[in-house]
């Protein structure tokens, strides 16, 4: 009897057999590379004027266009280059390799990636958001570092989760169910700083690409949206450099060649010195208390063209944050956390067909640890992920074709604590490791129904099992141990299928507007539980259990987008509904390190959720003045039996109004200015609405849940990018900031101070508003060479 893995390759292979039986194009595929650098143009586009028909190339610089036997002029064309005209005898499927020219003799590196200008308007998703590099590089940012996800929070349905942070929620769903990929692989925690910068390196970032509606079903494990980043591939010519230093952080870049025009490498490093100006001032007694801090995070990447048809990409990152606070020598507390990602990635084109064949890794892990006097208290978690993704693609007639599989085995030990005391340990329960695996199948397909038409369909069959060794303890109602149930190692202990549904519909109703409409399900078997309203290190993973059923939801969108002037200005309004089953929240009390029963599962309780809105959009891409004005109307509500007395409540993350707007302005050659400014409703959260004293003590009398609700956000940062030098050899720049130019106090968090003396009844209690920004000006020193 056949295993289930080679049953479902089995599956595969026929699939693909009989695919390729009934395909009767032949496929034209390569890759698009600047003639100079040798690195790939992503977004170049190929046309056959013959057949009216074209495509694009991806983030690798790969295409593919299916055509009738025959002979053609294929015209190749970007942004910045001279255009050139292949003639291809396409009797048979061919691999071209293209080499574009600059028109700009000066321009000696590629770092933009331009967009059909029509492409808001064609595509059929009706909420991907596609950046590039250079969408990211001149905007103003926290202290002058540069920040791929900062942008991400200025486009519509895309929320900030708090000042200063990089976390965000996307329509109505929290931090966790954001899927983040670092190119194949998952990170768990894409924060450095407490989450004030990010992990992505921007001088490594090629672009991104967030789905939040629309979304394909090759992605999933998450509810809310994916958002992949792509790192860039190496100089494949010669060997060139970038570096940049700024308040808190300086970065460097070296890339080259392995083998001229076949194989490149490319290493990114970056490191904040935050540490050493702590330490200097402790040192003069300015700083009383000792605080240590510092983040590092090395990027290595490296391409080789093994034939015209194979290509191998191998892209590592490991990062850390370290965080050390004494106040005395009877306190003293550490943080620290890591990520770590790997992922190998062998692509083949054949005659038709198109294979890509991953092997990817990451992982998480946190470690918190505090001495109070003779008191130790330490917690570590940690998350690692080990899987693969075989992908299948094929363009036949006026279908687009892609299918596969991946598999992932996550392995866990959520909040495992040890504490002692005057050299006496204490019981917190035992160490606990978990394991469970998660594979999809899924088939998608975009069907060009007219000229005007086209229909993406796919389904995605999920599965997720929870392997052993486990021990469930069998409690009663105050969580006190009743019996035991062991699992043996490797045993399956719950396993939960899915099926996933998706589908987007455009219809083009003139060539320059169109309307779309789409529908997803989406499955999550992976749970995080936020003590807070951002990501911080504390927050722990947990994966589906017996107790812990996986999350669901339903999206509904549908949109209207038109561009005017002739694709110079971009305009959509999107409505959407999403109703999620299964949500998961902390129950009452809990605290972290503290479980109210023996189980991991114990601490939480489920619930359900819904949000709605509507997003609006004018982008303004190109020429010396662009910009994007973006605003979402939406709500967004919870419900839990065991919260708020079982009623509706407004969600953390409800935001009623979220403005955003950003702007750029090309002066001259040398000076580019841009804005950014903000507005959104103030978070909700839990407040006291009275306090009593009962035998001495001061008790809190709290309302209905998340009903307060803080001062409404907004802010403005400006800056200026300069462009010191410019020749062929070596480019430098100056970009100044300021970040909250009218230093607005806006609330990180709000708490209640009690003055007075309680023997005499005499209390006085106020509300305290603490801010972390007010106006901070930067500069960064860019080169490259």
């Amino acid at each position: 009897m056949r295993s289930p893995s080679r049953k479902v390759a089995f599956t595969l292979v026929l699939l693909s057999l009989a695919i390729l039986a009934r395909a009767q194009d032949n496929m034209l595929s390569g890759y698009v590379h600047d003639a100079t650098t040798g690195s790939p143009l992503p977004g170049c586009t190929l046309f056959i004027p013959t057949l009216n028909k074209g495509a694009a190339t991806d983030t690798t610089g790969f295409f593919q266009l299916a055509v009738p036997p025959g002979r053609y002029q294929v015209v190749f064309s970007f942004v910045g280059y001279k255009r050139d005209t292949v003639v291809v005898n396409a009797q048979t499927s061919q691999t071209l390799s293209i080499k574009l020219t600059s028109e700009s003799t000066t321009l000696s590196e590629v770092i933009v990636a331009e967009k059909a200008a029509d492409e808001a308007v064609t595509q059929t998703e009706t909420g991907l958001i596609s950046l590039q590099r250079k969408d990211i590089e001149k905007l103003p940012y926290l202290l002058g570092e540069v920040d791929p996800i900062r942008i991400l929070q200025l486009m519509p349905g895309v929320q900030t989760s708090g000042e200063g942070s990089t976390g965000f929620y996307v329509r109505g769903g929290a931090v966790d169910q954001n899927l983040m990929l670092l190119d194949h692989s998952t990170v768990y925690n894409p924060s450095h700083l407490f989450g004030f910068f990010s992990i992505f390196n921007g001088t490594a970032v090629q672009g991104l690409d967030m789905y939040k509606g629309g979304i394909p079903s090759y992605y999933g494990g998450r509810l809310s949206c994916i958002t992949r980043v792509s790192t860039r591939s190496g100089n494949d010519q010669e060997l060139k450099g970038e570096g940049s230093i700024g308040l808190v952080a300086a970065t460097a870049l070296v890339e080259g060649p392995v083998k001229k025009n076949k194989g490149s490498f490319l290493v990114a490093a970056r490191r904040t010195y935050v540490d050493l100006f702590a330490r200097g001032l402790h040192e003069l007694g300015l700083l009383k208390r000792n605080i240590d801090y510092y983040f590092y995070d090395l990027n290595v990447n490296f391409d080789y063209r093994l034939s015209p048809r194979d290509r191998l990409s191998i892209r590592t990152y490991y990062g850390a944050d370290d965080f050390n606070y004494n106040t005395s020598s009877s306190f003293s507390n550490a943080i620290t956390w890591k990520n770590k990602t790997a992922s190998v990635a062998w692509q083949h084109t054949g005659e038709r067909l198109f294979t890509e064949l991953s092997v990817q890794a990451s992982g998480y892990d946190m470690g918190f640890g505090a001495d109070i006097s003779s008191y130790t208290f330490d917690i570590v978690s940690d998350i690692s992920d080990v899987g693969f993704t075989y992908q299948f693609g094929l363009q036949k007639n006026k279908h687009d074709l892609a299918w596969g599989l991946t598999y992932t085995r996550h392995a866990l030990r959520p909040n495992n604590v040890s504490a002692s005391s005057d050299d006496v340990s204490l019981n917190v329960g035992p160490p606990l490791k978990l394991k469970a695996d998660e594979a999809a199948l899924y088939f998608n397909d975009k069907i060009t129904l007219s000229e005007r038409a086209e229909l993406s369909v796919g389904i995605r069959f999920s599965g997720y099992s929870q392997l052993g060794p486990f021990t469930r303890y069998i409690e009663d109602d105050n969580f006190q141990i009743l019996d035991t149930i062991t699992y043996s190692k490797h045993k399956r202990i719950q396993n939960y299928g899915n099926i996933e549904p998706r589908a987007s519909l455009r219809y083009s109703l003139t060539p320059a507007s169109s309307v779309k409409v789409s529908y997803d399900k989406t499955v999550q078997y992976m749970h995080m539980a936020p003590l807070s309203s951002v990501s911080l290190p504390l927050d722990i993973w947990v994966p589906s259990s017996a107790v812990i059923k996986p999350q669901t939801a339903h999206q509904f969108s549908a949109g209207y987008f038109r561009n005017f002037s002739d694709n110079r200005i971009e305009t959509s309004v999107v409505l959407y509904y999403k109703a999620m089953q299964r949500q998961i929240e902390y129950r009452e009390g809990v605290v972290i390190g503290y479980s109210k029963g023996y189980n991991f599962d114990d601490n939480f309780v489920f619930g359900r959720g819904t949000s709605y809105g509507s997003e609006f959009s004018i982008k303004k891409p190109k020429g010396r003045l662009n910009g994007q004005v973006s605003y979402t109307l939406s709500r967004t509500t919870r419900q839990f039996e065991a919260l708020n007395n079982g009623k509706p409540f407004a969600a953390k993350y409800d935001r009623l109004h979220d403005l955003s707007v950003l702007g750029n302005y090309e002066y001259s050659p040398r000076w580019t200015f841009s804005c950014v400014f903000v507005y959104g409703t103030g978070n909700a959260l839990n407040l006291p609405v009275a306090r009593y004293v009962i035998q001495g003590n001061v008790i809190n009398e709290y309302g209905a849940r998340n009903s307060f609700r803080m001062p409404a956000y907004h802010r403005l940062d400006l800056a200026v990018t300069y462009a010191a030098h410019k020749s062929a050899r070596w480019e430098s720049y100056w970009i100044f900031s300021i970040y909250n130019v009218y230093s607005r106090k806006n609330p990180y968090y709000i708490y209640f101070e009690t003055e007075g003396n309680l023997e005499n009844l005499e209390l006085h209690t106020s509300i305290k508003q603490v801010s972390l920004f007010p106006i901070i000006p930067a500069f960064t020193y860019r080169v490259k060479f």
